[in-house]
Formats: structure tokens, sequence, C-alpha cells
């Protein structure tokens, strides 16, 4: 199949100056513009993130919309956004949502929206390398979309549980990293995505975000085979339960500290099957073609 990629606007191209804004409007009018030719040129247009419905609506005629977390968990209770993200979820010709607590934001708009669990292709992710030094390395951004106090608190317990001899590594990312810092979470630059994957691969822990819900890095770092550790419980997850460590801030802390000790044993495999039966690539693929296949029958 034929397929193009249309990134977002780049925010680097309209710092600067005065001239700023017009920076600013003259790159959103160049990418709507695109958008709206690549849409004719095109069967589906697959959206990614109800957000960018603020902008896109004035390109599209028709669209597949796909949400991912942050857009309708909080942006669409944003007065500035609200409108949008709800006009656009009833207006889609369908929409999928990636992780399983999305529903009760999209359900009451969309009765119809798929849940497609985020896909992740296996042979992309290099292979778990634990470091020399005992390491434990924070997946999230540090933010309240994240788990925000309860991740501090996680955070917290795991550094005094771990002891000085383990290296405590997080992502100087989100509104609250200074505070991470301060609670002694080493912070370091945001990573390309092979940098990312290198510092998951090295983990003798990942600890994922607080929210009880297991997203793209919490998947990656099982789909590696590193041991993951999760500060909540995953309710929503019961009908099968992923191979995760912890579930309390204080199970969380101890789970680490075993680790870091190697008091733990640790299979890698447990991980890497359950994300290879769950979130394969090719599952997602024919879930999703199957829906384009209905989305074109309907237009007639």
């Amino acid at each position: 199949m034929t397929w193009d990629f249309l990134p977002l606007a780049s925010p680097e191209s309209w710092k600067g100056g005065r001239l700023a804004p017009a920076k600013k409007a003259l790159t959103g009018a160049q990418w709507l513009s695109r958008l709206a030719l690549e849409s004719h040129s095109h069967d589906i247009v697959h959206l990614h993130s109800a957000g960018v419905l603020r902008h896109a609506r004035f390109a599209l005629r028709r669209y597949v919309l796909h949400c991912h977390g942050t857009d309708v968990r909080v942006q669409q209770y944003l007065p500035a956004w609200s409108a949008a993200v709800r006009t656009g979820l009833r207006q889609a010709e369908a929409v999928f949502y990636s992780t399983p607590d999305l529903a009760e934001h999209i359900l009451p708009h969309r009765s119809d929206a798929e849940y497609l669990p985020v896909p992740v292709d296996m042979s992309l992710l290099p292979r778990w390398t634990p470091t020399e030094r005992p390491r434990v390395v924070f997946a999230s951004r540090w933010g309240h979309d994240k788990g925000g106090a309860a991740q501090l608190d996680a955070a917290e317990r795991i550094v005094a549980a771990a002891g000085s001899g383990a290296e405590m590594i997080g992502l100087d990312w989100g509104p609250m990293a200074e505070e991470a810092r301060r609670r002694g979470v080493q912070l370091i630059e945001r990573q390309d995505r092979a940098g990312y994957m290198s510092m998951l691969a090295s983990a003798w822990a990942v600890v994922g975000q607080s929210t009880g819900m297991i997203g793209s890095s919490e998947l990656e770092a099982l789909g590696i085979g590193a041991p993951l550790v999760m500060s909540v419980p995953l309710p929503l997850y019961a009908s099968a339960p992923p191979p995760v460590l912890g579930s309390s801030a204080e199970g969380a802390a101890d789970a680490v500290a075993a680790l870091v000790r190697g008091e733990l044993p640790h299979n890698p495999q447990m991980g890497q099957e359950y994300v290879a039966a769950r979130h394969g690539v090719a599952g997602a693929l024919a879930q999703v073609l199957d829906t384009y296949t209905t989305v074109l029958a309907k237009r007639g």
C-alpha cells in the first residue's frame, strides 16, 4: 500500500523575536495547505491525537481519528480545546483509542470507537543489556498526566529503598521534573528514539507511570525484556494481567530494591511474549485495515 506521513509543524520554525507570530501563522498556513492538498490524493486520512483537530479541522473534510491519551483525558475538558475535540470525535469516520482508560472519555461521544492496543514492533527493539552498576530508569515525563504526586512519591520511596549504590535516571521533561531531581532522581536530556531505547535496555528496573495505564514506553520496556515496575494497580488489565512488579508505591520500592540486590529473579521472555501476543504490529494492522475497508464501504 502507498502511504505518506505528515508530521506536525515544528515550533523551531517560528521561534525568534518580533516576527515570531507572523512566522507561526505562515508555518501553520503552509501546514494546513499541505494537509488539505494531500487529503484529496489519499483514500484515508488517519489523524493522530484529537488535539490536532483544533487546527486540522479547517483543512479536512473527512478523517479517521486516533486518540492517544492527553488529548481526550485532559485537553477535551479545557475551554480552549473542548469544542474542537468533541466535535471532531463526533464527525470522524471512525475513532480508535490506545489505552482502556480512554473509553470513559470517548464512548459518550462515539459509542462505536474501537480500542486499538498500542502496537509495538518487536524487531526494532534492542536486547536487554543491564549495566554493570545497578540502574533504575524512570520511563515517563514528570507531570500530572503521568501520575504527578503519586509518581514523585514512588520515586522518593524507590530512591531510598535502592540505596546509594544504584543509579537513578529519569528524563528532564515535564513540569514536575525539578521536584523529581530534589527527590534524588538524576535527570538527563530527552533522547532521540535510539538513545531512549538504549536507556530502557540498560535498566535493572524500569519504573512506569503512576496512572494505572501501560503506555508505549512501558510496553517497549517489556518488549525489550527489562523488568517493569508499576507503583499503582492495573484494574483495567485484570482480564490479561501484564507481567509487571509492584502495584503500590511501597511494593514498587520493594521490588526495585530486590532487583538491584539481585534477589528477585527475572525472566525477560515473559514480557516479550506478552507484548508480542497483545500488542504485535500484525494484529494492529489487520484491525486498522478492516476499519478502513468499512469506512470506504460506507462512503458508497
